[in-house]
């Protein structure tokens, strides 16, 4: 088993928020391998039981698959780890908070098919209510990216997902788990393998961006 590497991020603005932090310690494993034989999808989601846990569909691949020893670290993107909601975002008060939401845990499983690396991700993270927060549905901005490190760092991957989060009545903090099961690209050479680093975290400005975008685009014709 792997440890992904730990940390906390964010500026906590109360000793509410603070508290919270504490409790979501971000650790998490390679899940290559297993000995009871099931797969990536089923051990993240047995081992986050108390989770919702929304997969998209795998990458169409075909081939020979290879599964892999070995998998690039897993890493918070830095800052990416916590997001603060505030119901006025220029006052930061603590009393203004609606939701923090949090990474717990990360896993990942690589293999190689046909000459294909393909990555699996999965998060686990959880939204704590604020003062100012009420039950209802939120959208999580997730985003993965493959990164090869270096001087000049390249982006081999990447893309967001809004993960629905729902907090029921009563409720003072929810756990969720996304599982990415599309992360494909050509297999490289052993050299760049390891300079290779996937990166999680929230990203609510490129989410704020996308939309934008698809508003400006203009409609097809017919």
């Amino acid at each position: 088993m792997r440890r992904v590497k730990a940390g906390r991020y964010g500026r906590h603005i109360s000793a509410f928020i603070s508290l919270a932090a504490v409790m979501l310690t971000v650790a998490g494993c390679s899940s290559s391998g297993g000995g009871d034989g099931t797969s990536f999808g089923e051990r993240f989601t047995r081992a986050m039981a108390t989770g919702t846990t929304t997969a998209p569909a795998p990458a169409s691949t075909t081939g020979a698959s290879t599964a892999l020893d070995t998998c690039p670290n897993a890493d918070i993107r830095r800052g990416a780890g916590t997001i603060t909601i505030n119901t006025n975002a220029r006052d930061p008060s603590a009393m203004q908070l609606r939701y923090q939401v949090s990474v717990v845990q990360l896993a990942r499983e690589c293999a190689n098919v046909a000459g294909t690396l393909t990555i699996k991700v999965g998060l686990h993270g959880r939204v704590v209510l604020g003062p100012a927060g009420t039950p209802g549905t939120i959208e999580v901005p997730v985003r993965y990216a493959l990164v090869e490190e270096g001087p000049e760092p390249k982006t081999v991957y990447s893309k967001l997902y809004r993960v629905p989060v729902t907090i029921g009545e009563g409720q003072p903090s929810v756990s969720f788990t996304h599982i990415e099961e599309e992360m494909a690209v050509p297999m490289p050479p052993p050299a760049v393998f390891d300079r290779y680093v996937i990166y999680v975290g929230y990203d609510p400005l490129g989410s704020a961006q996308e939309r934008r975008q698809t508003k400006k685009r203009p409609a097809k014709k017919n």
